[in-house]
């Protein structure tokens, strides 16, 4: 896998000024900026995406030491399986860290509109809550808090730290408190090899059931086949609360849970900061591909990206809309070709990203 680390021009510049001879310099020091997404995040068809990608531009401009994470060809559901725990991020109180997430492109590209727009969003929000809610809000498996009841197993593939449940009747708990009402979330893992079902209850009280397998599948076309799920309860009174998953299939294939968290569960500190961007302009090609002949599958899936946006943000999170369609117009003078914005394209799609930015305090 992939991973490119790019800081900030000006630091560079400090430190070969340093090598002659100075005093009194301060290297950045500013929070670090991850970004996460797909062809277009990770610059394909620029001569130099190193630094002519939106996220090197973004970096340069806010002084920001940037990780670009992503990789060309991912969908909503590659984020959490290739981007976020194969490199274990997760972001804290103390790192007031800012990550923009740029994808779904390749999502309706690949699958269009319709059916395949409930995987996206499972995946959407499960990557956007994990990034946004820090560690301090957090209840994960083998942590203070988590019991589990009849066979299972820890299962620390690809990064994630998930209890798998192996027999009909076992159980997996969570115990969170909570200071004032609001959500609890919980990331399950989502599995197309799987024919798991099991229930989960808030408090002894079943809430719902699920199966593990999602439908359609998300068979992504990078071939990730497990990936990271999302549960919410909307709300939930302050105190102490208790989340249980129950496997309801026969047979050793369970429900595997990473955790479960609560924004109203964190201290007082600096969240970080989560910029969700939505589906880009296509070049009108006239090809019935993707948006090349019409909008309307890039707006559906940008209808659902502003949904899970305004939602996360209701819940006190601080998740921001970066809405790509204000700045790029999908020009033949910012395109390469139908899907991929040249350089010119990608400094519009930095002042998009800028343009959410968070302010200074």
């Amino acid at each position: 896998m992939k991973l490119r680390f790019q800081v900030a021009s000006f630091s560079v510049l400090a430190v070969l000024a340093c090598l002659s001879g100075c005093a009194d310099v301060v290297l950045n020091s500013n929070p670090p900026y991850f970004a996460l997404g797909d062809f277009i995040t990770d610059g394909v068809t620029l001569s130099n995406p190193s630094q002519q990608a939106y996220p090197a531009l973004v970096s340069r401009e806010k002084n920001s030491p940037l990780t670009n994470l992503a990789i060309a060809g991912d969908q909503a559901c590659d984020v959490p399986a290739r981007q976020i725990f194969p490199n274990n991020v997760s972001p804290t109180l103390a790192s007031h860290t800012t990550y923009s997430v740029l994808i779904g492109a390749n999502d309706v590209d690949n699958q269009g509109q319709g059916a395949y727009e409930q995987v996206f969003v499972q995946c959407h929000q499960a990557a956007l809550s994990w990034l946004a809610l820090p560690a301090e809000g957090k209840v994960l498996a083998g942590s203070a808090g988590f019991v589990a009841d009849g066979p299972g197993q820890v299962d620390t593939t690809n990064g994630w730290n998930a209890w798998t449940t192996a027999g009909q009747g076992s159980t997996v708990s969570f115990t969170i408190t909570m200071a004032t009402g609001g959500p609890i979330y919980a990331w399950p893992l989502i599995d197309d090899a799987s024919t798991a079902a099991y229930g989960y209850a808030l408090d002894g009280v079943e809430t719902g059931t699920s199966a593990v397998q999602t439908s359609p599948q998300m068979a992504t076309k990078n071939g990730t086949t497990r990936s990271l799920g999302f549960l919410r309860w909307p709300w939930v009174s302050a105190g102490k609360h208790i989340v249980t998953f129950i496997q309801t299939s026969a047979g050793t294939a369970g429900i595997s849970v990473v955790g479960i968290g609560a924004p109203s569960a964190l201290p007082a500190g600096q969240l970080p900061t989560v910029l969700a961007g939505t589906v880009p302009y296509q070049l009108h090609t006239g090809l019935n591909v993707g948006c090349q002949a019409t909008d309307a599958p890039c707006l559906a899936y940008n209808s659902d990206t502003l949904a899970d946006v305004n939602m996360f943000a209701g819940d006190g999170l601080n998740v921001l809309l970066f809405d790509t369609r204000q700045y790029l117009q999908g020009t033949s003078a910012e395109m390469s070709d139908a899907l991929h914005p040249n350089a010119a394209g990608q400094e519009k799609l930095s002042e998009a990203v800028q343009a959410a930015w968070p302010r200074e305090k």
